[in-house]
């Protein structure tokens, strides 16, 4: 904080104070904060319904508030008039406009302390990645057993969740995308009442949550048959995302990566259909910073962690993605996933 010349930083996001605390928080749209002071204080401001969080603030000072309190007010007399304030990137604005009005300060974003802390993990992080991940394998591998005439993608996704918690994990890491066929010529396809037939390509993109840490994969099949030009897309996408891949080790660029991959399904004339950028970094939360897109010029550093995911969208036909996790060495990467990505007929 004295580096970034903050006085104060008001953390509500709950990621990070999961990532400060090792406890997840539900602030029920109330006021739940911690405030951290370059001079020593550590403050958590805690409804009194919430009386179960006390234990995570052990060695910290607690302001109790009561839903009759205005606690904007009782957090503004902790701020230090004159100073700077970080505040979280994504605190809501009912919240952060009262109190630039309660508090005379100067407001900035704490992302430049917070998200570059967080973006690096540590082994034990990365322990639990590669746990939450083998989950996440586990149950996209069963759910390609139940692709049948029968099932919409609408009815094949609801069983996501039920299905993480049965190898106990605590459910989605994101919503995720089941799609069949045609559906499959939208990246971000949202589950209808799709059902396959012979030739479709099942695409399933999801992830769990396990002990705090997210997992993400995507994998896409074909169901009893695939064409050739199906055939065709699979392996430019699998040779995209494998040369993507074998590039990462640390100093490489972030932009790099994606221009990597981006180019050889540009070579084979599907580059107008790769719509989004490579990847992105992952671990508490499902998306976190850096992405991994052609803008951005950061360095890959050792122990981050970030997903690697190229694809090729034809509307009215179909598409492909294939998606693996990296965890970067100090010469290379590790694939934190171990599912095929040899081409699948169901």
């Amino acid at each position: 904080m004295r580096q970034h010349n903050m006085d104060q930083m008001v953390i509500s996001d709950p990621s990070t104070i999961f990532y400060l605390t090792g406890k997840f928080v539900a602030s029920g749209a109330r006021l739940f904060a911690l405030c951290l002071d370059t001079q020593g204080a550590c403050t958590f401001f805690i409804n009194s319904l919430q009386t179960d969080y006390a234990p995570l603030a052990e060695g910290a000072e607690i302001v109790w508030y009561t839903d009759s309190d205005d606690s904007i007010q009782i957090l503004a007399k902790k701020i230090r008039t004159g100073g700077t304030v970080g505040i979280d990137k994504n605190w809501p604005s009912s919240f952060l406009l009262r109190l630039m009005a309660a508090a005379d300060a100067k407001y900035v974003l704490n992302s430049g302390i917070i998200d570059y802390i967080r973006m690096v993990k540590d082994d034990g992080e990365i322990q639990l990645m590669r746990e939450t991940q083998a989950v996440n394998e586990k149950v996209i591998s069963e759910m390609f057993q139940y692709v049948s005439p029968e099932l919409t993608e609408q009815k094949h996704h609801r069983m996501l969740h039920e299905m993480y918690c049965a190898h106990g994990a605590d459910g989605y890491n994101i919503i995720g995308v089941v799609a069949y066929g045609k559906s499959c010529g939208y990246a971000h396809h949202k589950p209808d009442g799709t059902t396959p037939v012979a030739g479709d390509c099942i695409m399933i993109d999801a992830g769990a949550r396990l002990n705090g840490y997210r997992s993400d994969m995507t994998r896409t099949v074909f169901y009893k048959s695939v064409s050739d030009e199906m055939r065709n897309i699979y392996e430019v996408v699998k040779e995209a995302q494998l040369t993507a891949m074998d590039a990462i080790k640390p100093g490489m660029r972030f932009c790099d990566i994606d221009k990597i991959g981006r180019d050889i399904i540009t070579k084979y004339g599907y580059g107008e259909y790769f719509t989004h950028r490579i990847g992105h970094n992952i671990g508490i939360d499902g998306h976190e910073f850096p992405d991994v897109g052609g803008a951005n010029t950061m360095e890959v550093l050792p122990n981050m962690t970030f997903s690697v995911e190229p694809g090729i969208y034809i509307p009215n036909l179909g598409g492909v993605r294939i998606e693996d996790l990296v965890a970067v060495t100090e010469n290379g990467y590790e694939c934190l996933n171990k599912m095929s990505k040899d081409l699948r007929i169901i």
